[in-house]
């Protein structure tokens, strides 16, 4: 059993990959449950968030130094990220059928329209309990089937 800090672990999984930039890098230490993330470039690790070049390149290269031992977490692909809300949307979320379908018909393709267009900050709240729920189930899912027993942290 691997301890793994939930809260790094799901924001690794969390991520939008196809809008990341600059791209990230997050690797599992299946040994110690450290969670490493790294940019692909040293120079843009240290412009962007003021990690020092060298830092960046040993974190790159620890990962890259054991590929049984490190392995890649997977961000969420952006159609991934709407799945999730439209799941949330055919959900027993409440019980009241018409604050159900208003939720849904906001829906038209974006999340963000989505929820600066909805009135109902229940239904928002509802959605990110959903959402994080969610996030957990795919984490832990995929560290399944990656023979992974992971104890959070």
């Amino acid at each position: 059993m691997v301890e793994i800090d939930r809260d790094l672990f799901e924001m690794a999984m969390d991520r939008d990959v196809d809008y990341e930039d600059p791209p990230q890098m997050h690797y599992l230490d299946r040994r110690t449950g450290e969670v490493l993330w790294f940019f692909e470039d040293d120079e843009t690790a240290h412009g962007t968030v003021g990690i020092p070049p060298g830092e960046n390149r040993e974190q790159r290269e620890r990962a890259a130094s054991d590929p049984e031992r490190y392995l890649l977490i997977p961000g969420l692909e952006h159609g991934e990220r709407h799945g999730i809300l439209r799941d949330f949307l055919r959900s027993d979320w409440t019980d009241d059928d018409a604050r159900r379908q208003r939720a849904a018909d906001a829906y038209r393709g974006s999340i963000g329209r989505w929820k600066r267009n909805l009135p109902d900050e229940g239904a928002i709240d509802a959605f990110h309990r959903f959402h994080d729920a969610r996030i957990v189930e795919l984490a832990e899912e995929f560290l399944r089937e990656h023979g992974i027993a992971a104890k959070w942290k």
